[in-house]
């Protein structure tokens, strides 16, 4: 029971939140069969959880199951998973760490550079996206705990890459409603100059529709995000997720497929 306390309590431990065994061995001092049955019990218990052979997360007191509710151990969590390897937090998950959204964490989802499996014992929900490398920039390191920070595409990357995938973002009313959360804190020369080399025009369109719509950037930086799409001769769906129909928007070649007076209300509340 004492060493369990000490684990449980040990200070650069708890700052870490997700550990290995080799890093508990280190700054416990405990021979490798005492270690195995101080976490064989703890995990039993509740108080930790194992993520994949030899790393292990706490279990916040009261939370019972680690899925109950605390996002920051799914953030370090998957950190931990991909140690080593390219990756950046992204979609809805980027959305909730730049304030665009209130909504409840449900899926944590992490865009990589090369397939990878996940442990199958993982009890926490994790969606990996695989995008070229040549897709990796925009990106920064956030906060999610007072010691741990996490790589995560910043706000203009992250505004592209949800209008280019809604599905994986809240769907196009979330999203609207996320922008016009965020629309004093963007940086919308860096979000063009992102948008003349991102390699999706359906994104694009979304967004020019969107700013126009919401009155979120001004008439300059609007024109030029229409210079980068006034010449593709294809119509996207501003929801691609709604029925195939709606009128059709020649200025972003886009099919209004979604209620826009139902959007806007969204969007003021």
């Amino acid at each position: 029971m004492k060493r369990e306390a000490i684990l449980l309590d040990h200070p650069l431990l708890n700052r870490k939140r997700v550990f290995s065994t080799t890093e508990a061995k280190q700054v416990l001092g405990w021979s490798e069969t005492d270690l195995h049955q101080v976490l064989f019990r703890l995990v039993r218990k509740g108080k930790l959880m194992r993520i994949k052979r030899g790393l292990f997360c706490f279990v916040p007191p009261g939370t019972g199951k680690i899925k109950g509710g605390y996002p920051q151990n799914w953030f370090l969590i998957v950190k931990a998973l991909v140690a080593g390897k390219s990756y950046f937090i992204s979609h809805y998950s980027a959305m909730h760490l730049h304030g665009m959204t209130t909504g409840a964490i449900q899926t944590i989802f992490i865009s990589v550079s090369e397939q990878r499996r996940l442990p199958k014992a993982l009890r926490i929900p994790i969606r990996l996206i695989t995008v070229p490398k040549k897709r990796f920039w925009g990106l920064e390191e956030k906060w999610v705990t007072n010691e741990e920070k996490v790589s995560v595409s910043n706000l203009e990357r992250t505004i592209l890459d949800i209008l280019d995938r809604p599905s994986l973002s809240g769907g196009i009313s979330e999203i609207a409603r996320g922008l016009w959360l965020v629309k004093k804190e963007i940086n919308f020369s860096r979000l063009v100059e992102y948008a003349k080399c991102f390699d999706s025009l359906a994104a694009l369109k979304r967004l020019g529709f969107l700013s126009e719509k919401f009155d979120l950037v001004q008439k300059k930086s609007i024109d030029d995000i229409h210079e980068c799409i006034k010449r593709s001769p294809s119509y996207a769906f501003l929801d691609p997720l709604s029925e195939k129909e709606g009128k059709y928007v020649d200025r972003w070649r886009l099919r209004i497929n979604v209620d826009m007076d139902n959007i806007q209300k969204n969007v003021m509340t």
